[in-house]
Parts: C-alpha cells; structure tokens; sequence
C-alpha cells in the first residue's frame, strides 16, 4: 500500500501517494473555469485527489467520483474525510472503474475530466494512467467525450495533443465551446474548455 501524505490545495487538504497524481496548473485551469449550480448532478472522472469534485460540492453539487487508479479512489475517499465532506448528503459516492464502463445508463448536468493528454502509453504503473494519453495525446478524452452524457463538460487538452481529432470529436458529440482558457507552460501550451451540450432544436443548454 502507498503511504499516504497530506498537502494543501487551494484552501483544501488532500491526501497523496506515490501513485496519485498531484494537482497542477491544469487543476487551476480547470478550477478557474468551473461552474457548478446548487443541485446539480457532477460527475467527476479521473479524480485522483479529489479537488475538482470537492470544488462542486462545496458549490451545492451532487457529486459522483469515478477514477480507473485505485490509488486515486483512495485518495479521493480521504480527501472527503480529512475536508469532512465523506457525510455530506450531497456526496454520492467513488467509483473504481475505466471511465464510463460502471455509468453508461447516467445522464449528468456536468461532467469535469482532467484527462491523460500527453501523447504517450505508460502503463507499467498507476500513476501512468494519469498522463498516458494514446500515442497522439487525445484517445482518453475522445473515448470520454463519445460515451459521456452531460449537459456542460469542464476538460482540457495539451498543444501536444491531436488538437484537430478532439475538435472533431467535440463537434460531433453537439457540443459548443462556450469558454476557453489557455497557458503556456513550458514548452506546451494548456487548453481548458466549458463545452455546451446543444439541446434537439438546435440550441445550446445553459446553467
């Protein structure tokens, strides 16, 4: 079992281990963007620490955790506990399973994915899974924005990535970009995305 340490996050206490990855600059960049209503249905993969769910439900979100690390899951679980968040009636649960494989049948009013974007396939560990994007960098999040049912969607990509398959897979899936953030770190730049699930008439759903 991994050990386990404690490190502060905007304002958080998170629990870690070697196998879980750490919030970042792509954590801020998605934190910066999010926007979660009192009541509404979040669903938060790939959570690792936890921050982006517990972010929403100190919103008023109801939230349901998914990661594919059980590493991760364990550190989402003590990260509720140690935020004293594991009781709240708006917490739903964390789920141990490969993206949308255990909630295929679920719709959700948003859905926050900071996925694996670089264009790599390490998979000899758990913490690989949380980079390892495919050999172009966007396999993970095309899967997810093609099975995925939400109104809003809160994601991000790499200038590393397959920018144009993303793109196209966020049109065909009816989504709008509704907002877009970007920063260069480094050698790449950082693309984050409030995408709009367009309604059957054409129009884009709002929150």
């Amino acid at each position: 079992m991994a050990s386990v340490r404690i490190v502060e996050f905007r304002g958080f206490k998170l629990c870690l281990n070697d196998q879980t990855y750490e919030p970042s600059d792509d954590t801020d960049i998605l934190l910066n963007l999010l926007k979660v209503g009192k009541g509404e249905k979040v669903l938060d993969m790939g959570s690792g620490s936890g921050i982006l769910g517990i972010w929403s439900l100190i919103m008023g979100g109801k939230v349901i955790f998914v990661d594919i690390n059980p590493y991760a899951t364990t550190s989402t679980l003590c990260s509720l506990k140690v935020n004293n968040l594991y009781n709240s009636p708006n917490y739903l649960g964390v789920l141990n399973c490969d993206l949308l494989s255990c909630l295929r049948k679920y719709d959700f009013d948003v859905a926050i994915f900071n996925p694996p974007y670089l264009p790599v396939e390490e998979y000899n560990e758990w913490i690989g899974y949380s980079w390892s994007g495919g050999k172009d960098g966007s396999k993970v999040l095309v899967d997810f924005l093609k099975t995925v049912k939400a109104n809003r969607i809160y994601t991000l990509y790499s200038s590393l990535s397959d920018e144009d398959r993303i793109l196209y897979a966020i049109n065909k899936g009816r989504f709008k970009i509704s907002q877009k953030y970007e920063k260069v770190i480094g050698y790449e730049r950082l693309i984050g995305l409030e995408l709009v699930k367009e309604d059957d008439k054409g129009s884009f759903s709002r929150a």
